[in-house]
């Protein structure tokens, strides 16, 4: 009875361990993507401006069909007037509509009506100012506001982004990284989950043992009485 008594009671310590394991393993999990629509309207940007977190997506959707004009979505990251940086975005030009044959397919391959940004942990937290520049030589400007993922942490040496162009700013990305070094990261957390549960099956088994010593005890005891 006592040696049942004590493996429900490991039951139950294993259980309970196992609860602990998942919740805190279920807490470090990363933010959930999301995509942001923006439309491209004639008299300029539909929520245009959001405020998106680390591993969103924008989604620009030229909607203009009334000024018969194109649209190009582009942002200068390393701010030389060109925008074929790798940091850089350049949607081409942007139609209302794309031209399809009797199969459904586009007959200049080239056109398109959306363009997609993903703004993924390569990118630091920011604002980050980009342009609308129409085929009639208009421009509309617009900044997205990037906020950290608090599930997950930027890498060291990423790009650094100022409020337009992404300047770097040398002492803001190294109060970030120590920042980032005290916050409590994924593999931090599920190391002490490890060593959590590797001290308590250590007490399991001591305790087990302790029992075990017990019952031989009380074995001998009675065999000795009778």
């Amino acid at each position: 009875m006592l040696i049942m008594a004590v493996k429900r009671k490991s039951l139950i310590v294993m259980v309970l361990l196992s609860l602990v394991c998942t919740i805190m393993i279920s807490s470090v999990q990363g933010h959930t993507a999301a995509e942001h629509m923006a439309l491209i309207k004639e008299n300029g940007l539909t929520q245009g401006s959001p405020t998106i977190t680390q591993n969103d997506s924008v989604r620009w959707v030229n909607v203009d069909s009334s000024s018969n004009l194109t649209h190009r979505i582009v942002y200068d990251h390393d701010g030389d007037g060109l925008y074929n940086g790798t940091f850089d975005w350049d949607s081409g030009e942007l139609f209302a509509e794309c031209e399809e044959d009797e199969n459904n397919t586009k007959i200049n391959e080239n056109c398109s009506i959306n363009f997609v940004v993903t703004l993924d942990l390569n990118w630091t937290v920011g604002n980050y100012t980009y342009q609308d520049i129409r085929s009639d030589g208009s421009v509309i400007n617009a900044t997205i506001e990037l906020i950290a993922d608090t599930d997950n942490h930027t890498e060291a040496n990423l790009p650094a982004i100022g409020s337009q162009f992404g300047v770097n700013n040398d002492e803001d990305e190294s109060q970030e990284n120590v920042e980032s070094n005290d916050e409590m990261t994924p593999e931090k957390m599920l190391l002490y989950v490890g060593l959590f549960t590797g001290v308590s099956s250590l007490g399991l088994i001591i305790l087990l043992v302790m029992r075990k010593s017990n019952d031989k005890n009380y074995s001998s005891v009675n065999l000795e009485s009778e």
